[in-house]
């Protein structure tokens, strides 16, 4: 490989990307260093320049997690060097890190004008448009690159997220089986053939990869919520608990896993339990959006709230109701159907608290709303009967 650098050494670890004798990640900053010398000290012109020297040091910054200043030296690789594929296609992965998906997408575009059969590629640009939610575009690169690389085990694992996001849960299944032929050891995939299974409501299957998603990873904090929610269709509520509690020890402001543990609870009949982990569920999304908001500088303390939020003061409010405080209970459910106007369980729900007020208007009022919120038959019934208790035919 052509240097510029007298030095052979300091070449040698210039165009490598690492010292000489090194191959730790921990030396990078001497790399850098290095890099910054040969490049100031040669006194050539910058289009003189070898663009390995750049495109290494580029990676280097990439690996660090500093993308503009790897996209700044990736942009002097491509200016000495047009047609450098590999400094496209880097380039490209450091846009993508940085959420820009259009420009990863045109750098992924010409690493193929340059390169035709390159998989990864095919791979990563398939990613970028599947966070664009893209689908069919996605699903036709990674199904490129699994025909060009046939045992790149990542290209059958983002088809099959693409094919879970569109609903096609058997394709998925199939892909990320697929992947696990090729890396059997691979806990991501495990968890996402899981979750297909879930999705398909074969829980007894979705359990047994979760499980070995968490053996392979003992730390998987997705891979407990998701079967802490499969042990809660199956109504094995312990079970369930303790998977929530592994949860929240790994990500203790994670609302998430609070509100299903309140579900368990609930559940059990353990309503007080319920109701603790639904305060700390509706605090902790409070303060996340608030700050959420902060970041992007706005400090206004007001937020919208989403049918997520609307969810915890419904089952909040059935937990009230079932400890005897129809006002409390009200008070939530009311707060649910500000959120979410077409909340017809809530409707129901604070229906069934006035009905045991012995507040009959209101009770009749949100048992009719019911029934134009709601196709639901079964639910629809209820309110019905209701109704006819309350003399309305």
């Amino acid at each position: 490989m052509l240097t510029f650098h007298p030095n052979q050494k300091l070449a040698r670890e210039i165009n490598t990307g690492v010292p000489a004798g090194r191959c730790s990640l921990k030396h990078a900053g001497c790399v850098i260093i290095c890099g910054l010398l040969a490049i100031t000290l040669t006194g050539f012109q910058e289009e003189s320049l070898d663009a390995v020297a750049y495109y290494n040091r580029g990676k280097i910054f990439y690996q660090k997690r500093d993308y503009d200043n790897a996209i700044a030296d990736l942009n002097v690789a491509i200016k000495i060097k047009p047609d450098y594929a590999n400094a496209y296609l880097s380039r490209g992965n450091a846009y993508y890190d940085k959420g820009n998906y259009e420009r990863a997408i045109a750098d992924y575009d010409q690493t193929l004008k340059l390169r035709p059969n390159d998989a990864t590629a095919y791979n990563n640009r398939g990613n970028a448009y599947l966070l664009k939610k893209d689908f069919s575009r996605a699903i036709a690169d990674f199904t490129r690159a699994t025909k060009l690389k046939p045992n790149l085990a990542e290209a059958y694992c983002n088809r099959g997220i693409a094919y879970m996001r569109c609903g096609d849960y058997d394709r998925a299944i199939a892909d990320f089986s697929q992947a696990l032929e090729r890396r059997p050891e691979d806990a991501e995939t495990y968890y996402n053939r899981g979750k297909a299974y879930y999705y398909q409501r074969a829980y007894d299957r979705a359990l047994a990869d979760f499980s070995r998603a968490i053996k392979l990873k003992p730390r998987f904090a997705e891979a407990y919520t998701h079967r802490g929610m499969a042990y809660l269709k199956k109504r094995v509520f312990d079970l369930a608990i303790e998977d929530f509690t592994c949860v929240i020890k790994l990500k203790p402001d994670l609302a998430a896993a609070h509100a299903h543990r309140g579900t368990a609870y609930a559940q059990k009949g353990r309503f007080s339990r319920a109701i603790a982990d639904y305060d700390l569920a509706i605090r902790l999304r409070r303060e996340q959006a608030i700050a959420a908001k902060n970041r992007r500088g706005d400090f206004d303390q007001t937020i919208k709230l989403s049918p997520e939020d609307a969810d915890l003061y419904y089952h909040r409010g059935r937990a009230y109701h079932a400890l005897g405080k129809p006002d409390r209970a009200i008070a939530d459910y009311t707060q649910a159907i500000n959120i979410q106007p077409s909340h017809a369980n809530a409707y129901y729900s604070r229906g069934l608290a006035y009905y045991d007020k012995g507040n009959r208007y209101k009770a009749i009022s949100d048992f009719s709303k019911v029934d134009e919120l709601t196709k639901d038959v079964i639910l629809r019934k209820r309110a019905s009967k209701y109704l006819q208790a309350l003399g309305v035919n």
